[in-house]
Formats: structure tokens, sequence, C-alpha cells
């Protein structure tokens, strides 16, 4: 990655720009010779600070200019940058008392650079090297550096560290070297066939991988203008991400499936004047299960302003293969296997049915493997299983990550040899592309049979009243039970003499979708729901607040 942006900022004023949006209407631009320009002098502000080669570096930074220079920054030095979320607040126990501290001590950074409100309430509590981020900028505005004083990397030295969301457990430091960061940009390209004459738009968060890869990375390596807005707009105003496609003629652009919804519930007609979504080629589509009729929701709601019906792109993928695993093998209608719900728990088969049968369950087709990668299916004993077989997916990459930092027994318990990296999904295969239908972890179990969480969630959200990611789904058994037991922990939006009705909706719901009954439905308060910082919801820490410990619930 470093090579190419050298290779960018060769270009001069014949290359492209990266693009930062810190509020709507308001778009900062920098040619790719800029770019590399203030991260070579803001490399030399982090080598005062006593950044080296080899040290990492904990980025926690807003989307914004600031990010920018100080990854590229790190880079240049040969530091591996890991980014983080900021803290919502900066009190202790929001702040850098909590996961962050951990973080700290985990990864033991040379220096932490943040944005000024996070040192002022942080350097008493963690034990490192605080830089403000804004501080860093201005003395990077007036040192003096030139490339030949760094040293541009070797393909087995770390790029950057990437933390996984902790949606299973407290965050690994998932290693990326040069190599597999070249290699998944590579497969990226040849995947999607991104040119440099096209711009990629992103409100993806950069401390997640798929915003760091589709925002930052895969643009710099391609030599593309790319536009980078802060999550926090879309969150606020969802038409802002669709504007910025429009107005910069956006060709690319990803985001988990709750966002594709989230436009299409929030984005009023009369906020889409003068929009024009027609240059939008490809929306990449992961990081979460994705649900058909949300996605179909989103090109019905603005195919009138030019979006195309077939640019919704599946894909696949995790930190541990730097990015991408799968993706669509083309534009086309998003493939739905509708298969039997009966025959996919209990003999891990995936048996097709018709769409209104009462058993079905919906699965979406998430591509095949990009190129060098392969993929496959094998039971609990790890042999591989044919298509249409169920069972854990693992795969292997070139982009395969060399493994968790400082965690030599987790890397080794997720390595099957030869090479193979166990992905805790499980799903099936169906003419070379896979199917997802769960996590390993979060499999529910009642008297033997397997149930995707997933599926029992989707039954909930549709019963009015509702909301899109608002519901969790797990299993429970009590202390005189031989079995587990399905909980609904439900966000309520009703008022209490609603809620008993609420209630009665849900399970009836369930049992009739499902097939299955549901011991308990619990209704929390909005927002209330743990999830990680890219959005995804954590189902056992849910599980430990809201049943096994209920008294510690929020109210």
């Amino acid at each position: 990655m470093t090579h190419a942006l050298v290779a960018q900022a060769e270009r001069g004023s014949d290359g492209k720009q990266m693009t930062v949006v810190p509020e709507p209407g308001r778009l900062e631009s920098r040619r790719y010779d800029e770019v590399l320009d203030e991260a070579m002098r803001c490399a030399a502000v982090l080598a005062d600070y006593g950044v080296g080669r080899g040290d990492r570096v904990l980025l926690c930074l807003p989307t914004s200019w600031t990010f920018v220079t100080a990854f590229f920054g790190c880079q240049l030095l040969g530091a591996a940058p890991t980014a983080i979320a900021v803290p919502t607040s900066f009190g202790r126990a929001a702040g850098f008392d909590g996961q962050v501290k951990e973080l700290v001590a985990y990864l033991r950074p040379a220096a932490v650079v943040a944005k000024g409100a996070v040192v002022e309430a942080s350097e008493t509590v963690v034990d490192t090297v605080f830089v403000d981020g804004d501080v860093l900028l201005e003395r990077a505005a007036s040192a003096e550096a030139s490339l030949r004083q760094f040293r541009l990397p070797s393909e087995d030295e770390l790029a950057f560290i990437q933390c996984t969301s902790g949606s299973t457990g407290r965050p690994k430091g998932v290693m990326i070297s040069h190599a597999n960061l070249s290699a998944n940009m590579t497969q990226n390209v040849k995947a999607t066939g991104w040119s440099i004459d096209e711009t990629g738009v992103s409100w993806l968060p950069l401390y997640h991988d798929m915003g760091l890869m589709s925002g930052l990375m895969v643009p710099t390596f391609v030599g593309s203008n790319t536009v980078l807005m802060p999550p926090t707009q879309f969150l606020r105003s969802p038409v802002e991400w669709l504007r910025n496609i429009s107005a910069t003629r956006g060709n690319f652009s990803a985001a988990p499936n709750f966002a594709y919804g989230y436009a299409a519930d929030r984005v009023r007609d009369s906020d889409m004047e003068n929009v024009d979504l027609s240059s939008w080629r490809m929306a990449f589509c992961g990081a979460e299960p994705i649900h058909p009729g949300t996605v179909q929701r989103f090109v019905d709601r603005f195919a009138r302003w030019g979006l195309r019906r077939d640019l919704l792109m599946p894909c696949y993928g995790m930190a541990e293969a730097t990015l991408t695993i799968t993706m669509a093998r083309d534009n086309g209608p998003v493939q739905v296997d509708t298969i039997d719900r009966t025959a996919a728990v209990t003999h891990g088969q995936a048996i097709d049915v018709d769409p209104g049968d009462p058993s079905a369950m919906h699965v979406v087709a998430c591509g095949a493997p990009v190129v060098d990668t392969e993929v496959r299916v094998v039971d609990s004993d790890g042999n591989p299983l044919g298509d249409n077989q169920i069972g854990d997916i693992q795969f292997r990459s070139p982009a395969r990550t060399v493994g968790y930092f400082d965690m030599p027994e987790e890397t080794a318990a997720s390595i099957a040899e030869p090479g193979w990296w166990k992905t805790g999904d499980v799903g099936y295969l169906r003419d070379g592309e896979i199917r997802i239908t769960g996590r390993s972890k979060d499999l529910i179990i009642i008297r033997g049979s397997n149930y995707f969480p997933s599926d029992f969630e989707q039954a909930v959200e549709s019963v009015p009243g509702i909301r899109l990611g608002t519901v969790v789904a797990v299993g429970h058994r009590p202390e005189d039970g031989d079995s587990e037991e399905l909980h609904l922990i439900v966000e309520s939006y009703v008022p209490a003499d609603q809620q008993e009705a609420l209630r009665q909706a849900v399970r009836s719901t369930v049992s009739a979708k499902t097939g299955v009954p549901v011991a308990q439905v619990h209704l929390v308060p909005r927002r209330s729901i743990p999830k990680t910082t890219s959005g995804k919801l954590q189902r056992a820490k849910a599980r430990q607040l809201f049943i096994e410990n209920p008294a510690s619930a929020p109210t």
C-alpha cells in the first residue's frame, strides 16, 4: 500500500484525489501527491514522539484528514496503525477506563493519537504517550521530511492491525502484512473491475475493515478518486450518502444490510431533489446477514432516481481475510435460496422448497471466492462436505492474516492444516457460491436441533412496530432443564399498556413461521441491546445482561 501511495503521488497534477466531507455540503480534497507530502511530515513528527519501525500506534480518531495523514504516516515509519472507535463520551467508564484501556494494555502501543478531549480524559488513566491529533497536524504543517528518510516496507512487515469487533468475545488484534493487504486489494480490483477513472464513496467508519478497505485502501491501490464522510452524517441524515454519490458521480459504495433499509425508510422524496444515482455501478452488501426484503426495498425505493436494479453485490469477508473472501460474480438480481428449515436445522441439509411453504427459510448467496482464494465447508470432524451440506466454513488465501497479535494459542486454534482458517461461520456451498446461515457460537440448540438466531430475529422483525436490528434471539437452559429454550430480547417502542399485546404478537408470529415455541419475550428499553462498534448484535452479551443477570440490565 505504501508503494501504491508513492506511485499515485508520482502522477502529480495528473493524479486523482481524496475528498473528506467534514460536514454536509463541504468537500475538502487533496491530490495523492499532497496526501503523501502530509503523511511524510506527519511521520517525521511521530518519530519525534518516539514512534519507530515495528511499533504499534493506536488511532482513536473520527473520519478526517487527521486520520488519513496519521494512518499513512505510521506506515511510512514502518509502524503498524490500529484504528479504534472514538468513545461516545469521555468519562472513565465510557472511555479509556473500559475496553479501550484493555486494548492499550494488550497492544502496548508506542503512542495513541486521539482527539483532544480523549487525550485529556485518558492521560491519567493509561500509561502511554498520547498525541492530540490536531497538534500532530499543526506540527506536521511546519515539519520538513523527505521520502528518503523512510524505507518502503517489505512484504512480510505489518501494514496494520485490525481489531475484531468482539461480537463473540474480547477483541483480538488481527495482524495484516503488506503482502496480505496487497493480495486482497488485487483480489478486490479483479472482482469489481474498479478502475482509476472511477470513484468510491464511503460513510463506513475507518476503524472497521469494510470501511478502511473500500473507503481508503482500494482507491489508493487503484489510484482512483474516493470520498469519505463520517458515519455520523449518514446516521443523522442518510440522504447525505446519496447526495454525495450524486454530486461526485460515485461508482462504488459499500454498506451493511441495515443501512439499505435505514436509507429506504428515512429518506423522503423531498430530500432527493436534483439527486441522480445513475452513476452508481456496484453497491456492496456485507458485514452482517443479508435480508432479501431489505435490499429489494432499497432498490425499489430509489429506482426512480436512476438507481440500477442490478447494483447490489452481496459479499462475504472478515478481518482475518484482510476483508473479502467471496463476492457476487457480476451485477444481477440478488440470488436467494428458499430452503426447508426442518431439513436445515435437523439434518444439516439445504433442500429447496416453495417460497410459500410454512417451513421455508431464505438464504442469500454471497458469491464465489475471489481469485486465489478457496472456500470449503466441513463437518464437526473437519471432513469436507459437498454442495448443499451445512457445516463450518473455512478459507485459505494469500490475504489470510498471519495470526492474532500476541495470541499464539488462539491463532493455532483457528487454523486447520494445511493453511485453512476457521471462520466460525456456518453455511453451505451451491454451484461454487457460499451461503451463510449463522455463527457457530450463536447457534441455538433445542432438543438436539440447531437453530439459527437470525431466522427467529427476522420473524420478529415482521411484526408491526418492531424495528430492524432491535431483536436478539438466544438459547438459554434453565437450571432444572435438560435443553435450551428460545428467548427473544426485543427493544420496546410501545407504551406499557400495549406491551403484553406485543409479546403475544411476537410469540404467535415466531411460532407460526418457525414452528418453535417461545419460552419468553423480554421487552427492553430502546437502544439497550448491546452491539459492537460496527453495529453487529452481541448476542452472548445480551443473554448475560437481560436473562442471566437481569439486575444489571438498563431500565
